[in-house]
């Protein structure tokens, strides 16, 4: 059985707080290692998650599960400043 609670992740070293139901799945994307174009992983996690209705707070939140090995560690190394607003 699936509630539908809202989930509330607590202000994290100053990021954004989201509040999210707790059947939310995050969405099916490829994920960015590193390989490839940036700018097309950036384009089509946008568009992705905005056609399925998630505002910036959770597009910042969620993003770092977009991204894999050499590439979620540099993302990890960013200070928390550079997470604070998409685009």
């Amino acid at each position: 059985m699936t509630l539908d609670k809202a989930v509330t992740w607590d202000d994290f070293d100053g990021l954004l707080v989201v509040s999210q139901s707790a059947k939310f799945r995050m969405l099916e994307i490829e994920r960015y290692t590193g390989i490839g174009c940036p700018h097309i992983h950036l384009r089509l996690y946008s568009t992705i998650m905005r056609a399925h209705g998630l505002d910036e707070a959770h597009m910042i939140m969620f993003f770092p599960m977009s991204l894999s090995g050499v590439a979620q560690r540099w993302f990890a190394s960013l200070d928390v400043s550079c997470h604070r607003t998409w685009g």
